[in-house]
This record gives structure tokens, sequence and C-alpha cells, in this order.
């Protein structure tokens, strides 16, 4: 190696020390886990992909030739980050955070509120208005049924009479089940609804 692919060989495993810590101090205020288990398991895949990149770097300007001082590199690059950046990146770094989950908030109401609620409100009016027709349509064929039976009672057997009868009470049992719980599911869905807008 000449020595300019030193120098920046040397820079770059400077720089690679910096970058490493800053992105620790990141891992462990997003990402690390609380169980000791699984932080173990995770710290020890992020080093690992620390190491990569350090070497993928170490590779791009040295053709990926070590040497001792590089290790002493990469320490004075994590030094002076704790020394000099890490105070500065945190804030930074907390308030870039604090900023993204209000504009995720707001993003999330927005949809909610302009999208969500909407399509809730036009699915409750057509669910309604389903349940009326259907119940407009059970009550009509209740009425020309019973005008049927009427006329046609004495001509029926009455096993036939009794089976009949049977059904038509099992499919009553049967609407009125389901309209309650069409009713239920969507008087839960508006106090769900009430009690998110009242957060």
């Amino acid at each position: 190696m000449n020595l300019d692919t030193q120098f920046l060989t040397l820079i770059t495993m400077v720089a690679s020390g910096v970058v490493v810590s800053a992105l620790y101090d990141t891992y462990k205020l997003l990402l690390r886990p609380d169980s000791y288990s699984s932080r173990v398991i995770v710290d020890t895949l992020f080093f690992l992909t620390q190491g990569c990149l350090v070497f993928y770097l170490l590779f791009l300007t040295n053709g990926g030739i070590i040497r001792f001082y590089l290790f002493l590199a990469v320490l004075l690059g994590i030094s002076a980050y704790f020394a000099l950046f890490q105070t500065i990146f945190l804030a930074v770094l907390e308030r870039l955070i604090r900023v993204l989950n209000r504009v995720y908030q707001l993003i999330k109401r927005l949809i909610y509120n302009l999208v969500l609620r909407p399509l809730f409100w036009v699915i409750q009016i057509l669910v309604t208005i389903l349940v009326g027709i259907l119940n407009f349509v059970w009550k009509m064929v209740s009425i020309i049924f019973r005008v049927i039976w009427f006329l046609l009672e004495p001509l029926i057997p009455q096993f036939i009479q009794n089976y009949l009868l049977k059904w038509l009470a099992d499919c009553s049992k049967i609407v009125t089940k389901a309209k309650k719980g069409i009713y239920t599911l969507l008087r839960v869905r508006r106090r769900k609804n009430g009690e998110a807008n009242s957060k």
C-alpha cells in the first residue's frame, strides 16, 4: 500500500468507529429488546453486522488488508464519538424521534378521520338499509304465508302443518338473532369510535 492509501484507510477506520458508535446508540434507543436473552442474541447480530460493515469499508479502501493500527484507528473513532459527538447526536436523535412520532400520529389521525371513519359510516348505513329491506321482505313473506296458510290450512295434513309451523318459527328465530347480532356489532363499533375520539 502506498502512503495515500494508508492515510485514506486510517481516516476511513476512524470514521467507521464514529459511525458504528452512533448506530449503536440509535439501536439502543430504538430497537434493543428488554429481556436479557433476546438482548444477547440481538446484540450479537448487531455487532456481527457492524463488523461486516467495517470490513466492507476496509475492503473498499485497501482491498481488505488488515493491520494492527487499523484496530487502534477504530478505537480512536469510538473514543472520539463518546467524547465529542454523543451528547449532540443523542439530542438530535431524540428530537428527530419526537418529530417523527408527531408526524406519524398526525398521519394516523388523518387516515382515520378522512378514510376509515367515513368508510365505517357508509358501511353502517348500507348495513342498516340492508337490514331494513330484509326485515320488510321478511314481514311481507310472513303476511303472504299467513294468507296462504289461512286459505289452505283445511286442505293440508296435520303433520305437514306442524312441520311448516316449526320451519317458520326457526326462520323467525334466525332472522331475529341475525338482526340482534348486527345491531350489537354496530353499537360496539360506535362505542369504540366514541372512546377513540375522546382520547
